[in-house]
């Protein structure tokens, strides 16, 4: 009963394409564009934190984000979600996407970005 179980809910899953650009000052020369695969049962949504968190726990501990109310109430977790700036805690998707840092700021590394510090 659990294998019959296991076997629909993979069967019910379709993968779906997560494209961050990425970038560490450190040790890249340029940004760059890094795409994930990530299985989402079919008619489900999760949010773009949701998203961040499973790549960084199951695929990449390299990927640095900020988001730590999960409430959206602080902004910390704020990125460019398909060329929009959206809060990761509560944006919502269920195809591929597409994940940038926030505009106008230093980039720290990949996502997490400098809010004291401007870039023109």
């Amino acid at each position: 009963m659990v294998m019959q179980k296991r076997q629909d809910h993979l069967t019910n899953c379709e993968d779906i394409q997560v494209k961050i650009l990425r970038y560490d000052p450190n040790s890249d020369e340029d940004r760059h564009w890094q795409m994930y695969k990530i299985p989402l049962q079919t008619g489900e949504s999760v949010s773009i934190l949701s998203l961040l968190q499973s790549i960084f726990e199951n695929l990449d501990p390299s990927l640095a984000f900020t988001g730590p109310c999960e409430k959206g109430l602080c902004g910390m977790c704020t990125v460019v979600v398909n060329g929009k700036t959206r809060l990761a805690c509560n944006t919502y998707v269920n195809s591929d996407v597409t994940i940038e840092p926030l505009n106008g700021f230093k980039i720290i590394r990949d996502l997490a970005v400098d809010r004291d510090r401007i870039t023109i």
